[in-house]
C-alpha cells in the first residue's frame, strides 16, 4: 500500500464492514504499546527519587494512558462499526493530539525541569540545616 492510499476519504471516514484492516490492528497494538508504557511510567514515578521527577513521570502517565485507552477504545469501536469513532480519521486524530501533547510536555520539561530540580536541591539543603 502507498502513502497516498491512507489519506484518501474513502480510508478515513468509510469503515470496511467486511475485515479488518492491517492498519486497525496497527492502531490496537499502538494503544496497547501506549498503556504499557503509561504502567511504565506509573511505576517509576512511585519510585521516583525527587518530587519533581515524580510530576513529569506522571505527566508521561497521563499522556500515554489517555492515548492508548482512546486508541484501544476506537478499536473496540471499529470492531463493532460505530459510524463516527470508529473511522481511520478518529484513530489519526488521537495519534495526533497525542503527538501534540508529547511535545508540549517536552517543551515544558526542557523549559522547567533543571530550574526546578535545583531548586527542589536548595530547599533539601535549607531544610537539612534549619531543622537542626
Amino acid at each position: 500500500m502507498n502513502i497516498k492510499s491512507f489519506f484518501t476519504t474513502k480510508y478515513l471516514f468509510e469503515i470496511n464492514r467486511v475485515i479488518i484492516e492491517r492498519s486497525d490492528r496497527t492502531f490496537l497494538i499502538i494503544g496497547i504499546l501506549a498503556v504499557t508504557l503509561a504502567i511504565v511510567f506509573k511505576l517509576s514515578s512511585i519510585l521516583a527519587p525527587t518530587p519533581v521527577d515524580k510530576k513529569y513521570r506522571n505527566k508521561f502517565f497521563n499522556l500515554f494512558l489517555t492515548i492508548g485507552l482512546g486508541e484501544v477504545f476506537w478499536y473496540g469501536a471499529r470492531t463493532q462499526n460505530v459510524k463516527l469513532f470508529g473511522t481511520h480519521f478518529m484513530a489519526l486524530l488521537l495519534l495526533l493530539v497525542g503527538l501534540v501533547w508529547l511535545v508540549m510536555i517536552f517543551i515544558k520539561m526542557i523549559k522547567n525541569y533543571g530550574r526546578e530540580k535545583m531548586e527542589w536541591e536548595k530547599e533539601q539543603v535549607k531544610l537539612k540545616y534549619l531543622s537542626k
